[in-house]
């Protein structure tokens, strides 16, 4: 069995650039090894599910239609889907250049340009008729998962059971997209479009881009809401109103997981990994200089965003981790109990019996709902996957008669007492970077945006970081994702002077001409609130003290 992928890409606001180099080293080793004659079919690497949140979620569903159907467009790492979207078409020019249609008061930015960007992206292939000729990557198969992470501004609500036969009703604002994406019967753009949608809205900034509003139904075939508890809808489809993803699931990591259950069905762990792409890792040694003194509001606002992100980076990899830790206890316990059945310390027979008393209270009709599970799992089914995870230990027991079965029961009945039938040992492999590695992380991010130098940097050093992963020796220990049978090639010169750039460093032209946009913006918004011949330079002083404002923004 070829060995399967699942990738997740954080949110990154202009760092998209970062991201973009990643994934281009990784799918171009990925092709490389693959069509390598000396890579057997059980060594092939296939990504099959791919999951994102702001502008990470843009970057998959961008990646997973052109992997199955413009493999073509693949030029190499400077002329790639990625990086023309990333790097080269993405500025703080466009951005700025706000159209009459946008609303001052929804947005400092322009949507309009995300909006233009995507229907590039995503439907020029769809301005022909039919669609040019597909061409599927060598890095997937005949389909992907794909999912979206999503904040919901309206709501979802679930209702609970409490004491006394009263509800409990709850609105959770976390939502998602999902899609199986099968390459036969998906190249339409009515199947794209609504991913597009999505995509655009899994990336709205709060202030920086409008909110984005997107047609859900409960009908989908992606069963996105499918949860016992949630409340009838009065219609379907519903509107609901989207802003940025990352400000409640910043690294996907758990929509990815879900999606590969539905591939796995928790077995044949062995030949899964999952590579989580994030340029938000935080430098331990780094000197913060926040402080009471200077938590203004213009820097406390600035310092929430940061911790917002900060805190929600990285909390599906560690929950990852912690299961780990648990799996690996549970693989312990179960190692020392075969031990125990083959010197005779306990009895087959017994054993067999206390398990089946066990299990009797946790599948009651012959089924049971994990934690975290899609779906139930009746006990024929955990039994047989139980067998197949401790294939080895089942074998060395099958000699005695009853053994191998009470052994099985037994773990089983570890399993679900601990609450992980439906966990699974999960390899996760990071490729990461912190703000002093990088040109554009400053102003929250945004500092990319102003010059497509800076974005090169990031570009390179993307590339740089994923190509140390994929050539580490680590990498090609049993059990790992390779070894990798690739040759990179060429990355340019990274200029170090841009590392760890601060607002302090970017040149005057940069920003007067983000002044001068951020002024235009504003006096748009005091015109919409205040009337049409309302404008800053028509009250005194006021020229110094927005100069102020904007310095003090971005300081």
């Amino acid at each position: 069995m070829a060995k399967r992928l699942s990738i997740t890409i954080a949110g990154a606001v202009s760092l998209g650039s970062y991201e973009a180099g990643v994934l281009y080293e990784v799918l171009d080793a990925i092709h490389q090894h693959n069509g390598d004659p000396a890579t057997s079919p059980d060594d092939r690497i296939v990504i099959d599910v791919l999951t994102g949140t702001s502008t990470g979620g843009m970057t998959a569903i961008i990646l997973a239609q052109k992997l199955l159907y413009s493999a073509d467009e693949f030029h190499g790492p400077y002329d790639n889907p990625l990086y023309n979207t990333w790097v080269k078409r993405v500025s703080l020019q466009g951005l700025q250049a706000t159209q009459n249609d946008e609303a001052a008061l929804n947005s400092l930015f322009s949507s309009n340009l995300m909006q233009t960007i995507s229907k590039e992206a995503l439907l020029r292939r769809y301005m022909l008729s039919p669609p040019a000729r597909s061409k599927r990557h060598a890095s997937v198969g005949d389909e992907i998962r794909v999912g979206l992470a999503l904040t919901n501004l309206n709501g979802i609500a679930h209702d609970y059971s409490v004491t006394s036969g009263r509800k409990f009703v709850y609105i959770d604002y976390g939502d998602q997209m999902t899609r199986h994406i099968v390459s036969s019967d998906c190249d339409t753009e009515e199947f794209w479009e609504p991913l597009r949608q999505a995509a655009v809205a899994c990336g709205a900034f709060p202030v920086a881009f409008r909110v984005q509003d997107v047609q859900r139904s409960r009908r989908a075939e992606s069963h996105d809401y499918t949860g016992k508890n949630l409340k009838p809808w009065d219609r379907d489809p519903i509107t609901y109103s989207y802003s940025d993803g990352g400000i409640l699931q910043h690294q996907p990591l758990g929509i990815a997981k879900n999606l590969v259950d539905f591939i796995d069905q928790h077995l044949h762990q062995e030949s899964r990994f999952y590579l989580f792409v994030s340029p938000h890792a935080k430098d331990p040694n780094a000197i913060d200089t926040f402080h009471a003194a200077n938590a203004d509001h213009f820097h406390l606002l600035r310092r929430l965003i940061s911790v917002t992100i900060g805190q929600s980076g990285f909390q599906d990899w560690i929950t990852a981790e912690e299961i780990n830790q648990r799996l690996t206890l549970l693989d312990d316990h179960a190692k020392g109990l075969k031990d125990a059945m083959l010197n005779g310390n306990i009895d087959a027979t017994s054993l067999a019996k206390t398990s089946d008393s066990i299990l009797q209270l946790f599948f009651p009709n012959g089924k049971h709902l994990s934690p975290g599970a899609l779906a139930p799992e009746t006990l024929k089914q955990a039994q047989e996957r139980i067998a197949i995870q401790y294939d080895e230990e089942v074998q060395q027991l099958s000699r005695t008669p009853g053994s191998a079965d009470a052994f099985r029961d037994a773990v089983l009945a570890f399993e679900t007492t601990a609450g992980l039938g439906a966990r699974d040992h999960i390899t996760i492999y990071g490729i990461t970077a912190t703000e002093s590695q990088l040109a554009g992380a400053g102003l929250e991010a945004f500092l990319g945006f102003f010059d497509q130098r800076f974005r090169d940097h990031d570009y390179d050093v993307g590339r740089t970081h994923a190509r140390k992963i994929l050539i580490d020796p680590a990498l090609g220990q049993p059990g790992e994702l390779g070894p990798i049978r690739y040759q990179g090639s060429s990355i340019r010169p990274i200029d170090s002077r841009l590392d760890g750039l601060k607002m302090s460093q970017v040149p005057n032209a940069d920003l007067h001409a983000f002044k001068a946009g951020m002024r235009k913006r504003l006096n748009e918004m005091l015109r919409e609130m205040c009337g049409p011949v309302f404008s800053l330079p028509a009250v005194p002083g006021s020229d110094l003290i927005l100069e102020s404002i904007l310095d003090r923004m971005i300081s």
